[in-house]
């Protein structure tokens, strides 16, 4: 285990990277379609990171040398408009593949990925990882099968996050979505901190609507702010308000 330059990202830090044995990926089937030695060189090939919270994992557009699959923690993919303003499209949390699209395309990523919390990665090679995708149909399926998934994630965002439905409706239905992607504490704390600004981003309202919504939602018992951290205690009374 050493500290080294991890040269696929651009911001200039000593991160810690080890090689792993033990990939779990859970999009891909835990890799159980890759025969003993197609294993082995995806394991040799591969390398843990560790990212701080707040790092850019890639940039919108740029030519990715991995495949990234979350670990621990948590990540966002966003997109940045003519006017400099980000639009947040998906959550990814523990066993979730980044930099999907990019490999079966041969083109840039779609979207940038940035950490939301302090987040570990698996960091496949593109190279082994499109080898077994041409001499494997079992590996190719399961990729494929991500795919229709990332679809299936993102109409069901889409709809929970309508532009039809109000603010209101659709914070709830945030809350809601973070509660059950990523957990609560046994408190009710949501285990994903997100901040008001990326809520609002995700919504396409101003952070300070945000802070007002859930003052609103507090004084109706709908939930409760520790420290700037949102805790869902009932549930059913938040969905009452929509």
């Amino acid at each position: 285990m050493t500290y080294v330059r991890y040269s696929d990202f651009d911001d200039d830090y000593l991160c810690f990277m080890e090689k792993r044995m033990d990939i779990c990926v859970d999009e891909l089937r835990n890799l159980k379609s890759l025969s003993a030695k197609a294993l082995e060189r995806v394991m040799r090939t591969s390398e843990s990171v560790f990212l701080p919270k707040g790092t850019t994992v890639f940039h919108e557009n740029q030519q990715l040398k991995k495949l990234y699959c979350i670990k621990e923690g948590a990540c966002k993919f966003s997109t940045i408009d003519k006017s400099g303003k980000e639009h947040i499209l998906r959550f990814l949390g523990k066993g979730e593949i980044m930099g999907k699209r990019s490999l079966i395309s041969n083109k840039g990523a779609r979207v940038s990925a940035t950490t939301l919390t302090d987040t570990e990665l698996y960091c496949l090679d593109r190279n082994e990882i499109s080898e077994n995708l041409r001499i494997n149909t079992d590996f190719c399926n399961d990729l494929l099968q991500a795919m229709v998934q990332d679809i299936n994630l993102n109409q069901n965002a889409r709809i929970a996050f309508s532009a039809h439905k109000g603010i209101k409706e659709r914070l709830i239905n945030l809350l809601i979505y973070l509660a059950e992607k990523f957990g609560q504490q046994a408190d009710g704390k949501l285990e994903m901190r997100l901040r008001r600004e990326d809520m609002a981003s995700v919504l396409g309202t101003s952070p300070e609507y945000i802070i007002n919504l859930l003052t609103q939602f507090k004084r109706k018992g709908a939930l409760s702010i520790d420290k700037g951290e949102i805790v869902l205690g009932n549930m059913e009374k938040l969905k009452t308000l929509i």
